[in-house]
């Protein structure tokens, strides 16, 4: 019976305080009024996973060159950490980022993406419509003594505009037609009006018309 009571004592000693179980006969057999803090090892906090870790155990790098079977320059990936020191790191291939650094980065890339746009479709509503002329020497039949391409209409519609403004290299015509409305293979071969498409973005296109006069 003593025994029992021994286990019945020892086991109400603990009590709930804050969300953690308390010694709390440890004070009271040494005669203090007052609750010992000593808090069970079974409730001890969890050391906090950094935002670059996953569940798994791998963590978050950002690849700064193309890794086989990884992924590409720019991607997120996650990977075991011994690859990522072992390989990754010691090539220069990878450096780690957190939730917080991909976020920061892809607002970065929208507000950048935003204005891209916006400087594309005032360029457009600049091209739409407009009427390019270029000069070339031509035979009694109208046909002219060296034709006429798209690079060559890209860089005379870029005499019209700031320096730069149609630089970039996704910029390009992508369409020639004539009066028939057919698309030229290749490059005007003969004096007329041509309608003109320019690819400013992937979605923004413009349409206008070149027209080849004799000089």
């Amino acid at each position: 019976n003593n025994n029992n009571n021994n286990s019945n004592n020892n086991y109400n000693c603990f009590v709930a305080s804050g969300g953690f179980l308390v010694n709390s006969c440890s004070a009271y057999s040494n005669g203090s009024s007052g609750r010992s803090s000593k808090i069970s090892p079974l409730f001890a906090k969890k050391k906090k996973r950094l935002s670059s870790e996953g569940k798994s155990g791998k963590i978050q790098v950002k690849l700064l060159k193309y890794v086989e079977g990884t992924g590409s320059i720019g991607d997120i990936v996650m990977v075991a950490p011994a690859f990522f020191e072992h390989k990754l790191k010691k090539t220069g291939s990878a450096t780690r980022v957190s939730d917080e650094n991909v976020a920061e980065e892809k607002a970065k890339e929208d507000a950048e993406k935003k204005e891209e746009i916006a400087v594309a479709t005032a360029m457009q509503e600049k091209i739409n419509d407009l009427e390019l002329s270029i000069t070339k020497k031509a035979g009694p039949d109208g046909t002219l003594f060296g034709g006429v391409g798209k690079k060559t209409i890209l860089n005379e519609l870029k005499q019209l505009y700031p320096k730069g403004a149609l630089d970039a290299k996704h910029i390009k015509i992508i369409s020639i037609k004539g009066d028939d409305e057919k698309e030229l293979k290749g490059d005007i071969k003969n004096l007329g009006t041509y309608t003109t498409l320019i690819a400013l973005m992937k979605d923004i296109k413009a349409k206008f018309q070149v027209s080849i006069v004799e000089d």
